[in-house]
């Protein structure tokens, strides 16, 4: 009887005991479910992955429209699937294992079903951790993730690679510019034409307007924030008949008079091409914003002309050279640019170039060098460069002369009269040209006032052309130079005078590696021997780059052979300074290209990942 009741206790004792460890066995497998659940599809988490993958995508600079988050959303897809079927193994699972009453099968089977599903779950969270592994070493691979990330936190600056290494080639004023003057106008410059009516409101249904499109071009007081913006009436839009430039002009004068006032100015991504499609792209989809601060000052101080090319003294000049006109300060770009077609309506007359008989030479005149350099291409061709691009050339044995108009003046001199249809040249502030240099705008000439302020001169022309292939002759920082300083100007030195808008971010740039958001801006400056251009120096503008007590970091400067002398002819072969920096790369027709100061036969590679390079460079 004892034996049968210790029995009978013994087995009901077993029965507890298997409950309370099966119970636990339970237990811990939905504690592996629940963290299982919790890591695989926490909203952060699912989010995280969503933004490394698009992250991934804008750094491969190819189209990135849903392709990240269609990728994302799978992978989320077949774990989160995958979860719910393990999630319903194990919750079957453990109803068995609660309903076996003592059924050895039944408890066999539920146990079987619970470890498999608790290893299917276990296969999810490594599939998942497998998968943000990978992500992680793309945007490290990419030069955007990990120790890059980290690195470049203090220097990259957001929302600004679209200058230089995207769609702008310059603006006014600069990034980060100061004593800004109150009545300055914001200037950009694009690399493609721009719709109107991604700047101008109300441009499709009447193109006459000049209202601004504030949906996509926003300015206003950096501390006020974007409620401060100013209004479409409150703006005057210019472009230029190529729509590659745009003036605006601020109706009430920026800041307050009293105190410097930092401003904001966004480009929005929903700017598009004339062509279509967005302006902004890839690595730099999210458009463009910088700042710059104004000061309590008006700018009240005509323009002048710093100097011409060819020079007044020239006399036997060849037919294929670039008429320039170089000004003391920045022009704005839409009263200073346009072509002269004969016969047509609406031609640029702001500039003229005349042959010997008075009549206007066909041709564009384009800007340059922030603002600062006009350039005259006739549109006679007359020849080929070594890369194989067309000379336009000036009439040849000729006496020519050229001529750029004052604009008219208004009531408050040196302030042109209209801001729309400018009549002559003015400078960023809307000030007239001071042609005679004598500190005063007088205007463009009347039936009163024969022209004084109206800047003009002439040169003779041969049948020539200049054909000589332009070199570097000095760059700095050196080839592999260590300890560079973090903020210096870029310079590249050539041995004659260049064609200021071919020394553009396209021809010259430069390239952190790794790569981070980057923006640099290309200049110039003429060296001069008496009155005239001896050589060029070309200056690379950028950020402040990583310093040495950060590592440092590797940049690639990059001049391809588009640039080209004043005579439109190619850098090809590219002839440049060796490595050592004490003789020049040996190049030749055969081996044409010179990296690191080696001539080779093939495009120079600077192997910066995650951004799309020239693939011709000096």
């Amino acid at each position: 009887m004892y034996n049968d009741s210790d029995a009978g206790h013994v087995s009901v004792m077993r029965f507890k005991h298997n409950n309370m460890r099966n119970s636990l066995f339970a237990g811990a497998a939905l504690g592996v479910l629940a963290f299982c659940l919790f890591s695989a599809w926490h909203p952060a988490l699912a989010q995280d992955m969503t933004e490394q993958l698009a992250s991934v995508g804008a750094s491969s600079g190819l189209p990135t429209a849903n392709v990240a988050i269609i990728v994302a959303r799978i992978i989320r897809i077949v774990l989160g699937t995958l979860g719910i079927i393990f999630t319903i193994v194990i919750i079957y699972a453990g109803f068995l294992f609660l309903t076996a009453q003592g059924d050895v099968d039944k408890v066999k089977t539920a146990k079987k079903m619970i470890t498999n599903g608790v290893i299917g779950m276990i296969i999810c969270i490594l599939s998942f951790s497998i998968a943000q592994f990978v992500l992680s070493r793309l945007l490290i691979a990419a030069g955007i993730g990990g120790s890059v990330t980290s690195m470049t936190a203090n220097y990259s600056e957001p929302l600004s690679g679209s200058l230089g290494a995207g769609v702008i080639e310059w603006h006014y004023p600069e990034r980060f510019a100061l004593d800004v003057p109150r009545n300055a106008r914001i200037s950009v410059k694009f690399k493609e034409p721009i719709s109107p009516a991604s700047l101008i409101s109300g441009y499709d249904a009447n193109p006459a307007s000049t209202d601004l499109n504030t949906d996509n071009v926003l300015v206003y007081p950096t501390d006020a924030g974007e409620g401060s913006k100013l209004f479409s009436t409150q703006a005057v839009v210019t472009m230029s008949t190529d729509h590659t430039s745009v003036s605006i002009d601020p109706v009430p004068l920026l800041g307050d008079g009293v105190n410097d006032m930092n401003y904001t100015v966004v480009l929005s991504n929903a700017i598009t091409l004339d062509e279509g499609g967005s302006a902004f792209t890839g690595s730099y989809s999210g458009g463009y914003e910088w700042t710059f601060e104004v000061s309590t000052e008006l700018d009240m101080t005509p323009p002048q002309v710093v100097s011409v090319v060819p020079s007044g003294s020239s006399s036997n000049e060849a037919r294929n050279v670039t008429v320039t006109i170089n000004f003391d300060e920045a022009m704005d770009p839409v009263a200073a640019t346009g072509t002269y077609v004969s016969g047509a309506s609406g031609n640029f007359e702001n500039i003229e170039m005349f042959d010997e008989d008075e009549r206007n030479v066909e041709g564009t005149f384009s800007i340059s060098n922030g603002f600062k350099t006009v350039e005259f291409t006739p549109a006679q061709s007359c020849g080929e460069d070594p890369c194989g691009d067309t000379i336009y050339c000036l009439p040849g044995n000729e006496d020519l002369s050229a001529e750029a108009h004052a604009a008219s003046l208004g009531s408050d001199p040196p302030q042109a009269a209209d801001t729309v249809s400018v009549d002559g040249l003015v400078d960023a502030s809307g000030n007239s040209l001071d042609g005679d240099g004598d500190g005063e705008a007088q205007g463009s000439a009347t039936d009163d006032v024969d022209g004084t302020d109206d800047y003009d001169w002439s040169f003779g022309t041969t049948d020539e052309i200049n054909d000589t292939v332009p070199e570097i002759t000095s760059i700095t920082p050196g080839i592999l130079d260590t300890f560079a300083d973090q903020d210096a100007d870029i310079t590249i030195a050539f041995n004659m005078q260049m064609r200021s808008d071919t020394l553009n971010s396209t021809n010259i740039s430069l390239w952190p590696d790794p790569w981070y958001e980057f923006w640099f801006t290309v200049g110039k400056s003429d060296v001069m021997e008496g009155d005239s251009v001896d050589h060029t120096v070309a200056t690379i503008g950028h950020p402040t780059m990583v310093s040495s007590d950060d590592k440092g970091w590797t940049y690639h400067p990059v001049v391809t052979r588009g640039v080209k002398s004043n005579w439109q002819i190619c850098m090809f072969p590219s002839s440049g300074p060796d490595a050592e920096g004490t003789g020049t790369c040996d190049v030749d027709n055969d081996r044409p290209y010179c990296c690191d100061g080696v001539s080779s036969d093939t495009a120079c590679s600077t192997g910066v990942s995650g951004i799309d390079l020239p693939d011709t460079t000096e």
